[in-house]
């Protein structure tokens, strides 16, 4: 009788027990650090683009204790794209769930670097999830491929949300398994509260991500008590956060299901027809997309040659699959083993191969029915899956290691030397084409994007540089580009020390003046800061 593929955690070489949690706090320390770098040396610790700036604003509103600020006056003075005033409110247009952890960096004032943190945490959990799942030295492996990634570094150097996303995708994952392997029901209703917090955040994102782990819980639901117990709590967790959101659009927008996109754009909002986006959204324009953002995935994700990128996760399902049907052929037996699948680590670690895999493609196919193909730092529509497909690029790799292992005792070659040759043949060359990706495509990202759309913190600077006091300084922008990084220092309440608007004019800027009768008046335009009046 043939014998299934063994797990990879049998092809690591046996030897000295290795520390692998502190090498993973190490690779989360390097995280910190290299996205700390990014953010500094590539983005000058400012927003660059429209989303970033609103996720900020939000995010200070919140961190003064508010769900939005009131509407400045003279709105177009502070005229920003993303964030909207309506009815007296000033609010960005994305759902709540990014800013309100943001303004934990904005309360410390320092909200640059709430991503790098974010993104160190990220690692931890990624090598938990591994170690839980599989082994010990599936989850380092994967924590130093996504440690290394380009695609990585960039989103952590980032004000974008999706740094916070993949934690609570790997949050999910956890819990998940916790709940699974234990039976308690605190781990599933947290995992439902971490994919909760992901559907505040990116709704679509968490269909896309959660789905497969639905789909899996509507099975315990109908096969048994302990299921349905674990299923309902699951949804416990989840529902809260369902019923915040509609309630936050309800006050923001005026209808629970109306997202404030659509206040900004009409047009913006998922499906298909002639009436979502700007020129209309069909299936061949979303598969065009899709192809857009996989090759773009391929491509930077590691830095490796794009053809090498995803094969290892490929290995990986392919095996996981043929697995599938060597425990579960006939056909009646699939339900009895879902009900039992997997409880622990070690026990059929190739069905979350195939939960992983099914949220990965789950994501991706969502955005089929998203206009935009929305890249900006990388495929970000992708990133939260970057946590799974690290994961199978791990036990891919480890797959072609056993392989290779078994290859060399069948040459007669003895296992103390066949595992560690094997191992070093096939995971030397890797982290060689991911540093050497690192830094080379990693460095021409990383300079692609500095001083993206002309945002740097120049005039910033030179605005401190004249040392001002209660201020109302008035900035020649030409486009919103040139005022972005003055206004994300505004607090959304204008009672900081210094408030940055738009230059509209003598008339215009009079008006606005007026309603700050005690501070002094500048104009910021051409690098120079000119007294206006008292």
């Amino acid at each position: 009788m043939i014998e299934p593929v063994p797990s990879p955690p049998n092809a690591m070489p046996r030897g000295p027990r290795v520390p692998t949690g502190l090498l993973a706090l190490g690779l989360a320390l390097w995280a910190l650090l290299m996205a700390a770098w990014v953010s500094t040396a590539v983005f000058d610790r400012l927003p660059h683009v429209e989303d970033e700036v609103a996720f900020l604003f939000q995010a200070r509103t919140f961190a003064a204790g508010h769900v939005v600020a009131p509407a400045p006056p003279e709105p177009s003075s502070f005229s920003i794209p993303f964030v909207i005033v309506r009815d007296g409110m000033w609010f960005g247009k994305y759902p709540p769930g990014y800013p309100l952890v943001l303004a934990l960096g904005v309360l410390i004032d320092q909200p640059w670097l709430f991503n790098p943190i974010a993104g160190a945490v990220a690692i931890v959990l990624l090598y938990r999830a591994g170690r839980t799942l599989y082994s010990p030295g599936t989850g380092l492996l994967a924590a130093a491929l996504l440690a290394l990634s380009p695609f990585f570094l960039l989103q952590a150097g980032s004000f974008m949300s999706h740094v916070a996303g993949l934690i609570w995708a790997l949050a999910l994952l956890l819990l998940f398994a916790r709940a699974r392997s234990t039976g308690a029901l605190l781990p599933a209703v947290a995992a439902g509260a971490a994919v909760g917090m992901l559907f505040l955040s990116r709704p679509l994102t968490a269909v896309g991500v959660g789905l497969p782990f639905a789909l899996l819980a509507a099975v315990d639901f109908i096969t048994g008590a302990t299921g349905r117990r674990r299923a309902l709590a699951l949804a416990a967790g989840f529902l809260p956060f369902v019923a915040l959101l509609l309630a936050y659009n309800a006050y923001t927008t005026g209808s629970p299901v109306r997202f404030g996109y659509e206040l900004w754009w009409e047009y913006d909002r998922i499906g298909f027809g002639p009436d979502i986006g700007p020129r209309g959204h069909d299936l061949a324009r979303g598969i065009l997309n899709t192809r857009y953002n996989l090759d773009a995935l391929r491509h930077l994700l590691y830095g490796w040659p794009e053809r090498l990128t995803l094969l290892p996760a490929g290995i990986a399902v392919a095996v996981a699959a043929l697995a599938l049907l060597w425990h579960a052929a006939p056909l009646r037996r699939y339900v009895a083993l879902v009900r039992r699948w997997p409880p622990a680590r070690g026990s059929a670690p190739w069905g979350w191969d195939l939960l992983l895999a099914a949220s990965v493609v789950s994501l991706v196919v969502v955005h089929i029915a998203y206009w935009t193909p929305g890249q900006m730092y990388g495929p970000r529509y992708y990133f939260e899956a970057t946590g799974a497909l690290a994961l199978l690029t791990a036990r891919g790799l480890l797959h072609l290691a056993g392989a290779l292992a078994w290859a060399l005792r069948q040459a007669r070659l003895p296992a103390r030397w066949s595992r560690p040759l094997a191992a070093g043949a096939v995971l030397v060359p890797v982290v060689v084409l991911s540093v050497s990706g690192l830094a080379t495509d990693g460095v021409r990202e990383f300079r692609a994007y500095h001083d993206w759309y002309d945002i740097n913190g120049d005039g910033l600077r030179r605005v401190e540089a004249a040392r001002l006091e209660h201020a109302l300084v008035f900035v020649d922008a030409g486009y919103w580009t040139a005022y972005a990084p003055f206004f994300a220092q505004n607090s959304p309440a204008l009672d900081g020390d210094i408030i940055y608007a738009l230059d509209r004019g003598p008339a215009r800027n009079q008006a606005l003046a007026a309603h700050f009768p005690d501070r002094a008046v500048y104009r910021y335009a051409d690098g120079q800061v000119t007294a206006v009046g008292p």
